[in-house]
Formats: C-alpha cells, sequence, structure tokens
C-alpha cells in the first residue's frame, strides 16, 4: 500500500481543492443587475419581440469576466457561469440554445455561429482541420424529420499549395453545401483569398472549388481587403455579399494611418456561381455602410447629421428603391457602432455599447416607408441601487423573436 500513497495524497488534493472552489464560488455569487429596454418615445408594444444578445462585465471588481446575456423589453436573462464555463469558457446564445435543442448532434463542435447554417429540414455544420500539406474537412448534416445524422470528411483540393485556411461562413443551397474560406498561399501569404468549396452532400463530393474575388496585389503603399458580409446564422441564401477594399497606407510625421481610396460591393450567386459588381454609385460609399443584408435586399446606412438615412438595394431587381430618412433625437448617438435588422417594414436599430458610460445602449424603431422613428428608447439598469460603480455592457446580436 505504501507505494500508492503519492497517488491518494495527489487525489485528495483535488478534491480539497474543488471543494474549496465550489464553496468559495457560493459564498461570492455575483448579483447580476437587472436590464430592461427602457421607452423614452413611441409605442412600447413595438420593442416586444426584440432581443439583445450581448455580454456583461463587472469591471469594479477584480474578477472582471464576460457573462452572456439576452435584454427583451421584459428583462434580462443570464447564461451564468458553470464551473466548466469558467474553465472552458460560455458559448454564444446560438450555439447553446442549439446544444440545449440538439444535444447529441451538437457534441464535439466548435461553438463558432459561422460554422452552421439550417434550414426546416436540416442543420448542417462544416470545419477544416489544417494540416501542412493535407487539410481536411469535416461535415455534419443532420435530418430534423427523423434526427439522424450523417458525418463525413474530405481532402481540401490543393491544399498543399495552403499556408493556412480557415472557414468563414456555410451555406446551403438545395442539396449543396457552400463553404466559404479564406485561404492563404505559400507563393503569397500576404494577400488572403476568399474562396468557395461546394459540396454535393447525396455523393459526399467537391463538385467545384473557386476564388469568389480576385484580389490583386497592391502597391508600396496601398492593399486590398475583402470582406465578407454577414447574415444571421439562422439564414439560408442564394447570395453572397462581399465589400471589396482599397486602402492606401498614408504616413505622416508621427504615425502611419489608412484611408480607403476605392471601396465597391459585389454579389455572388451561390447556385449560378455568378458575381457581379452591385451598382450604387449614386452613394457616397466612403460615407455609406452596409448595415443589413436578408437575403434580397441590401440596406445600406449613412448618417447625416440627426438623420439616419436608409438606401435598400434589391438584388433581384438590381436597382435601389426608395430612400428612407429616419429622423434621431438630437443627443442620439449611433456613430459609435450599430446593429441592423429589416422585418415587414420596420427598421430595428440598436448601437452596441455607449462609448461614455458602456451602459446606455440606444434602441429605435423606424417605419421603412413613412421614415419615421415609431419608437425610441434605451437599455437601463431597472434597479441601478444593486449596480455596481463600473460594468461594461456590449450588445453583439439584434433579432427578432
Amino acid at each position: 500500500m505504501k507505494k500508492y500513497w503519492k497517488f491518494t495524497a495527489i487525489i485528495a488534493v483535488i478534491v480539497l481543492s474543488l471543494g474549496t472552489f465550489f464553496v468559495t464560488s457560493a459564498t461570492s455569487a455575483t448579483e447580476y443587475p437587472e436590464f430592461v429596454i427602457k421607452t423614452t418615445s413611441g409605442d412600447e408594444s413595438e420593442v416586444k419581440p426584440l432581443v439583445l444578445d450581448g455580454s456583461y462585465a463587472d469591471t469594479s471588481s477584480m474578477n472582471y469576466v464576460n457573462t452572456n446575456l439576452k435584454i427583451t423589453a421584459n428583462g434580462s436573462n443570464y447564461n451564468k457561469h458553470s464551473f466548466l464555463d469558467q474553465i472552458i469558457g460560455q458559448p454564444p446564445t446560438f450555439i447553446k440554445d442549439l446544444q440545449e435543442e440538439y444535444r447529441s448532434f451538437m457534441r464535439g463542435k466548435s461553438a463558432w455561429t459561422d460554422l452552421f447554417v439550417e434550414n426546416e429540414e436540416v442543420l448542417a455544420y462544416a470545419d477544416v482541420n489544417y494540416k501542412r500539406g493535407s487539410s481536411t474537412f469535416t461535415v455534419s448534416v443532420l435530418n430534423k424529420k427523423d434526427e439522424t445524422s450523417e458525418n463525413f470528411t474530405m481532402k481540401v483540393p490543393e491544399s498543399e499549395k495552403l499556408s493556412h485556411i480557415y472557414v468563414e461562413d456555410v451555406q446551403l443551397v438545395g442539396n449543396e453545401l457552400n463553404l466559404v474560406t479564406q485561404n492563404y498561399r505559400y507563393d503569397d501569404f500576404s494577400n488572403g483569398e476568399k474562396h468557395m468549396y461546394t459540396i454535393d452532400l447525396s455523393s459526399q463530393t467537391i463538385t467545384n472549388h473557386e476564388a469568389i474575388v480576385e484580389v490583386p496585389k497592391g502597391q508600396n503603399d496601398t492593399y486590398f481587403d475583402v470582406q465578407l458580409i454577414k447574415t444571421s446564422p439562422t439564414n439560408a441564401n442564394e447570395y453572397l455579399i462581399l465589400m471589396k477594399k482599397e486602402i492606401q497606407l498614408i504616413e505622416d510625421s508621427e504615425s502611419i494611418r489608412e484611408e480607403v481610396i476605392n471601396k465597391e460591393f459585389i454579389s455572388y450567386n451561390m447556385a449560378t456561381k455568378e458575381k457581379e459588381i452591385i451598382n450604387v454609385q449614386d452613394l457616397q460609399l466612403d460615407s455609406s455602410g452596409l448595415s443589413f443584408y436578408d437575403g434580397s435586399t441590401i440596406y445600406f446606412t449613412q448618417f447625416a447629421g440627426t438623420e439616419l438615412i436608409v438606401t435598400p438595394y434589391s438584388l433581384e431587381d438590381d436597382q435601389m428603391g426608395l430612400v428612407s430618412r429616419v429622423q434621431l433625437s438630437s443627443e442620439t448617438d449611433l456613430v459609435g457602432g450599430t446593429l441592423t435588422t429589416v422585418k415587414d417594414g420596420k427598421l430595428y436599430v440598436a448601437s452596441t455599447t455607449d462609448r461614455e458610460s458602456h451602459s446606455n445602449i440606444v434602441v429605435i424603431v423606424a417605419d421603412l416607408e413613412t421614415g419615421k422613428t415609431i419608437y425610441e428608447g434605451e437599455v437601463a439598469v431597472k434597479d441601478a441601487s444593486i449596480a455596481p460603480d463600473d460594468f461594461e455592457l456590449y450588445i453583439n446580436e439584434l433579432f427578432l423573436k
């Protein structure tokens, strides 16, 4: 028995340490403040379907830990930390919901929302296992009706030429799974490429792969950047929307700054593999942002004084629609970052954080047909007496129930 005393001692130390941890956690449990959406003006029923998904951190204490939460008109709901959460971190709310509903299928999957796509029939997942010279894709497809799933792997074509690759988005068109990846080649590592791999789910083979947008090499003081415009992870879209920017490096006396000297938007039809430049010549692209894409219409936004100018562009008609000019309150500040969604002719906008206090999140609902603001409010602590002196609240997703 003597030869086992060290092993027994180690086990005892582990058990005592875990016991101490749980006792300490229980006695020092955080009391989270409740957040609500308070109405400033308009009909408060307009925000009943609105859900703000974000993170909260008490920065007044030494234990700086972000906790995920959902905020609605009825209050806030926290995804509190379990012991395992504190070790490996918390998944996004979208992933947590999938884990609860499809527990078996989600086992072993990466907690990255862009690796999933779903429609009424299936939930699909794809990722890449990068290995020098021989990278592979891992694909899983769940049939929601009978709860059966298929899992398979396949080699990434020409992976021996790639110095790195990662999956940026997964889309489903018919029976084809489309993987949008960022590829880097050994012969041109600095100039990454957006690539599309089309997988036929019936034969479990890659039927096509190509660069989505050709990126030219920049000059000594310029470079190109291509960004994929994201939509809700639950949407399966026919088109991809990309923004291609040419950026110039300008050297000042004390620093180097970047300036966008050219910007264009590109639509890519995943069914036909055709792409075209979106004609938005009438927009001032240097000051306009692509705020939302719902699968058929792109919504560009631009701030002009106390107005939020919204310009829709129909991919089906290849033309811009009626411009809406949403009047904001003079004190409203949304320039620091916004989240946007559109449903049933209504525009929903929320700031991501208040740059000064990190607490006052502005929420606006506007009628796109009339351009009138029909609701304005802000996220605030319901009971300020239990809120810490310093905290950070950040909104990373806006969606409607």
